[in-house]
């Protein structure tokens, strides 16, 4: 929003150039004559655009990414995934321990206090057992439904 070395007035008439979509729109709407400087037209922008910013998640949000009640481990995992992605610098003792800390599924919950893992491959590694057991039970279950 700002133009090195131009003056208010090339900053004013440059910045819808600048725009597209509902900034545009909401340019546009601006009432004839509603902005008198550049600062003004700055605040006004991020007073109106302030709740769609996308903010910088921490790693607390992390910590508090849990297994849904009827969520399988793998759909846990993707979920857990992606909320990963959206924090800067995250190390992986803090990956690991969040996500052992967001699963709810009790029998995973058993399998990893009885031998703990180490690091996210460890972990991901165990995940995976259980999925896989869980599937072919659930294979099994439909099947004999069926006979």
């Amino acid at each position: 929003m700002t133009m090195h070395g131009g003056t208010e007035v090339v900053s004013c008439r440059a910045f819808p150039s600048s725009l597209k979509g509902a900034t545009i729109s909401w340019f546009s709407w601006l009432p004839l004559n509603s902005i008198t400087s550049f600062i003004q037209l700055c605040r006004a922008f991020v007073m109106h655009f302030q709740s769609s910013m996308k903010h910088m998640k921490m790693t607390i949000n992390l910590l508090s990414v849990k297994q849904w009640p009827d969520e399988s481990i793998r759909a846990f995992i993707s979920r857990f995934n992606k909320e990963s992605l959206d924090i800067k610098d995250l190390d992986e003792a803090t990956t690991h321990t969040a996500m052992s800390n967001g699963l709810t599924d009790m029998e995973l919950i058993k399998d990893l206090a009885q031998k703990s893992t180490k690091n996210m491959a460890e972990l991901l590694e165990r995940c995976n057992k259980f999925v896989n057991m869980a599937e072919v039970l659930q294979a099994r279950k439909v099947s004999e439904g069926k006979a």
